[in-house]
């Protein structure tokens, strides 16, 4: 049903080198580059325009989010603090380490994290669970998590109020809604999406929520990007906003980026994707990495996912019969890169930018840091993939979980083909969304008063914020607190502290990691302070 729909120029054709790439290869079995070298010279330049036009998208957008609408990028807090400097610039530690808030704030979540790591080689250490019994709710067809991550309470010390009450909220009330689906009986003809929302309902309605936000980044930014396209189209450009602070000049950003979409355009192409079906496709990826970006630099999630994949929102746009078996091929094999999008090199580079900004760094050469960064990850994941499928097998491995959703999703769509039927309620719910979200933009715009942010509407549906979202709204009322007995001055004195919940957050799990690499030990899992 599928081998004779994939291209035979996208993978390897070598019966053992698959075989044993699933299997495990016998002892003595060298890794079998020369069946990976087709395969390998078509994704990797693919993937590298998809990376490079991210990196383009972000230095064009950075003078509006950096200077201009001044977001926060909570992630950037710790390395920020880390090398900021006091007046004797000669001193052996920085102030960071001299505070010794910090270092309470330190001390917790490592010392959790130290107790759990021995608790997994000796059973006679206790354990401390961080992770407690869900909230069963709507008869019990709705489990609120309960968690505790003092990373993500440090994070979210940095956010507005508003901003972080958001992220919660909207949380709770996306669960309020499928457990009220859930009472009446309400369902939308099929099913829902791997990767994606709790319901068919809220996936879509996420993407509603998505799309809007990507058209208000946008006409936010329309007079800076007018200004960007007279520097990248124009003789005179340069002379309208200089770009020298940027790590691309506009003019080579823009046209890089135009370059690699065209690239990305054209593969799509080639792979069997019809040209109406490779626009939907490429707006709706770009959609929702523009959109995670902004909500990462702006709501401060340290990762987080979309409620809906390019690859659904394209067959529920268009319908099977139009983008035809090929082109379900095509997109489908896209999950090797758009599927379980926690985090994308968008929302990396535009922290990245913000680092260099606040650092007065040389920005030229960040670029080159950038575009070193992709190629030797690129390389060292292609080598460390073949290497543990050979060696292991990839059917014993966890990352087999998402390669196969791709088959399952073409599959799927052969056999049950999407029409009208399903795609109209589906449209339905994502103008739900989509008013929803514009309707929030325009109050948090237009009142001052207006006290609820629009933020956390895209990804309140999202499995990472049923992780998240007790975390967040500990962080928030701690904020809350400080700033009602102490104001400002409290905020700043206390900044410290939450610095170093996040700081011992990640040492713990670095200790770990290092101490499990010597020792040969498997299955420590402490990063998350749960088994």
């Amino acid at each position: 049903l599928i081998h004779p729909l994939i291209p035979d120029w996208i993978v390897p054709q070598d019966y053992d080198a698959i075989k044993f790439f699933y299997e495990g290869a016998p002892q003595g079995y060298d890794l079998p580059w020369m069946a990976w070298v087709p395969a390998l010279s078509a994704w990797l330049p693919l993937i590298l325009c998809i990376y490079f036009s991210m990196i383009c998208i972000m230095v064009v957008l950075r003078r509006q989010w950096i200077a201009r609408e001044r977001l926060t990028f909570p992630l950037v807090q710790v390395p920020l603090a880390m090398i900021d400097e006091e007046e004797d610039s000669t001193a052996l530690l920085k102030p960071f380490f001299k505070n010794p808030l910090m270092w309470v704030g330190f001390s917790l979540p490592f010392a959790i994290q130290m107790l759990d790591g021995f608790n997994h080689y000796f059973f006679i250490v206790p354990e401390i669970r961080l992770l407690f019994d869900p909230l069963l709710l709507f008869r019990d067809s709705v489990r609120l998590n309960i968690f505790v991550n003092f990373a993500i309470i440090g994070v979210t010390y940095f956010l507005n109020l508003n901003v972080a009450f958001s992220v919660w909220f909207f949380h709770l009330l996306s669960r309020f809604q499928t457990g009220l689906f859930s009472i009446v009986g309400f369902q939308v003809k099929g099913h829902n999406e791997a990767l994606t929302g709790s319901s068919v309902a809220l996936s879509h309605q996420g993407m509603g929520a998505m799309l809007v936000l990507v058209f208000a980044i946008v006409w936010t930014a329309r007079d800076h990007l007018r200004r960007v396209c007279r520097a990248a189209f124009m003789r005179d450009g340069g002379v309208v906003e200089g770009d020298s602070d940027e790590i691309l000049s506009y003019r080579a950003a823009v046209w890089l980026c135009i370059g690699c979409a065209a690239y990305f355009f054209g593969w799509l192409l080639y792979s069997g994707a019809p040209p109406l079906t490779a626009v939907v496709f490429c707006f709706g990826a770009f959609a929702i990495f523009l959109a995670i970006a902004r909500v990462i630099a702006q709501g401060g999630v340290g990762f987080t996912s979309s409620t809906m994949l390019p690859q659904p929102f394209t067959v529920y746009t268009l319908g099977t019969e139009a983008i035809g078996w090929k082109g379900l091929a095509a997109i489908s094999l896209s999950y090797s890169w758009a599927a379980e999008m926690r985090t994308s090199v968008m929302a990396s580079a535009a922290n990245a930018l913000k680092l260099a900004h606040n650092n007065r760094a040389n920005h030229r050469r960040l670029f080159w840091g950038l575009l070193i960064a992709v190629v030797v990850g690129l390389i060292g994941a292609s080598w460390i993939t073949l290497y543990l499928n050979y060696t292991h097998g990839g059917i014993n491995l966890r990352q087999f979980g998402v390669p196969s959703l791709a088959y399952r999703f073409l599959e799927d769509k052969i056999n049950n083909p999407i029409g009208w039927e399903h795609i109209r309620p589906r449209l339905l719910f994502t103008a739900v969304g989509a008013a929803l979200m514009g309707a929030l933009i325009y109050m948090q715009h237009h009142f001052l008063w207006w006290p609820l942010h629009y933020i956390g509407l895209p990804v309140s549906d999202s499995w990472v914020m049923g992780v998240a979202w007790f975390s967040v709204f500990l962080g928030w009322v701690l904020k809350a607190v400080i700033f009602k007995f102490a104001g400002t001055r409290g905020y700043v004195t206390y900044k410290p502290l939450f610095v170093g919940l996040i700081a011992g957050q990640l040492m713990g799990g670095a200790v770990w990691m290092v101490v499990d690499f010597f020792l040969g030990e498997m299955g420590n899992v402490v990063f998350v302070g749960v088994r």
